[in-house]
């Protein structure tokens, strides 16, 4: 009876004791609530002293109860925080972070420790120490998504980005939305090296295969020389002997051009490993699903796009030769060599006034020659026009417009964007709008997509000397 009601009477005291440090949390709270309207109209001396209330009001407690509160102290110390920060203090607002986290190692709570790094990463944002605060919700993301596979993982951004938009944090959406790009990139660049890995082990077996064939024509070669040697030895079965090697003749010229069809595959292979690396998955898969031979093809056009791509990539910051020269002409003449793409019941329009334009007319030609082709691929009637507009002294723009089908809403976005997506192979590469985009830079201008316009699709190439 004794230990019923020892227990009775624990039980009774603990939940006084959860009541009462519920009731303080809730005074807390509200202090802090009263704090932050009072900094609303200016009254920073009854908000600082409505601070030191609470302190008053849990340091009793911690008396009566024997026990530490740092979950509170946490959130009276966030609030003088935010006071410094709303004056201006920087030393201040050190020593109350350093406060913030002596409270938070003291309380040893996932929320108290999550509620730190937004508060450390507004704290780094305010004074413009923007790598620390990506580092805070670095460290935030990597808490809240411990454990987790890369589904969950995902998860965790999506709704931390939600979480964040909703609450219209943009410090915090701009930190996520990079965090969660360079996580994107990571786990492809992962995959691609796998995919990398398979091609290598491919190559080593073409190489194996190739070491095969080169014994096959050195014993070749040797029977030859027997046969020779055997034939002079034996008059009598010389005819019998000439047919044997005019076959194995023909059998090294067969492995000879063998040997040479494969060298030059595995040229290629080397030349894809090299300039592609980390992008070759998309490719992969296109292959994989499409009919062999014609992505086969589509493969071969891709690599050399690829490295066209990449050449000028790495030569971007290299201007072209640039001369004065009279653009109507060369708009002349560029239009009659598109014209020969359109469909019969397409119209060519040209209206380009003589004027003269410092650029560099082969490199122009190449944008506005892509631009027409693809014009002409998705339109079927109406016209297909190619203009010059003088915007000032120094800059003018060349407008490829057509009556065609449009783009789509979703592929705006990527339209200039390398490796944005897999891509059809047998139905273009998706390479063409931002080679000719890079082009466009080392022309000292840029390619865009007029997405006002309505009625078909128009791209602007503007231009500055």
């Amino acid at each position: 009876m004794k230990k019923l009601l020892f227990i009775l009477t624990f039980a009774c005291s603990l939940m006084a004791m959860q009541a009462q440090n519920a009731n303080l949390k809730k005074t807390v709270e509200d202090g802090i609530k009263t704090s932050i309207q009072q900094t609303e109209n200016r009254e920073w001396k009854e908000a600082f002293a409505t601070c030191r209330e609470m302190d008053a009001l849990i340091a009793v407690e911690e008396q009566k109860t024997k026990k530490a509160a740092p979950e509170l102290h946490f959130l009276v110390s966030k609030e003088r925080l935010r006071m410094y920060m709303r004056l201006n203090k920087p030393e201040q607002c050190k020593e109350q972070l350093d406060k913030l986290e002596e409270y938070a190692e003291k309380a040893k709570s996932a929320e108290v420790n999550e509620d730190l790094l937004m508060t450390k990463a507004g704290y780094y944002q305010k004074y413009g120490m923007n790598d620390k605060s990506l580092q805070c919700y670095k460290a935030l993301v990597q808490q809240r998504s411990a454990g987790k596979d890369e589904k969950g993982v995902d998860q965790c951004y999506q709704d931390m980005l939600a979480q964040a938009k909703s609450g219209k944090n943009a410090s915090l959406t701009r930190a996520l939305e990079r965090l969660y790009t360079n996580w994107q990139d990571s786990i492809k660049a992962v995959r691609a090296a796998q995919e990398l890995k398979s091609l290598q082990d491919e190559y080593t077996a073409s190489q194996n295969t190739l070491a095969e064939k080169e014994s096959k024509i050195s014993t070749q070669k040797g029977v030859i020389a027997f046969l020779c040697v055997l034939a002079a030895a034996l008059a009598g079965g010389l005819l019998f002997f000439i047919g044997v090697m005019v076959k194995n003749i023909r059998q090294i010229k067969k492995l000879k051009k063998s040997l040479n069809i494969a060298n030059d595959n595995n040229e290629l292979k080397s030349k894809f490993i090299n300039n592609i690396g980390l992008q070759i998955a998309p490719s992969l898969d296109a292959i994989e699903a499409g009919n062999t031979k014609k992505h086969v093809q589509a493969l071969k056009d891709l690599m050399t796009h690829i490295q066209s791509y990449m050449e000028l990539e790495k030569t971007r910051e290299e201007r072209y030769e640039m001369k004065d020269m009279n653009i109507s002409t060369l708009c002349e003449n560029i239009m009659n060599k598109a014209k020969e793409t359109f469909k019969p019941e397409v119209a060519a329009s040209l209206n380009v006034p003589r004027v003269s334009v410092r650029t560099n007319a082969e490199a122009l030609e190449n944008i506005l020659l892509y631009l027409l082709g693809n014009a002409a691929l998705h339109t079927e009637t109406g016209k297909i026009s190619l203009e010059f507009k003088k915007r000032s002294a120094h800059s003018g723009q060349f407008i490829v417009t057509d009556t065609g089908c449009g783009i789509p809403e979703e592929k705006i976005a990527t339209l200039f964007k390398p490796f944005a997506e897999i891509q059809d192979l047998t139905k273009g590469d998706g390479l063409g709008l931002p080679t000719c985009a890079l082009i466009a830079y080392k022309l000292n201008g840029t390619l865009r997509l007029d997405e006002e316009y309505k009625k078909g699709t128009r791209f602007i190439l503007e231009l500055h000397s």
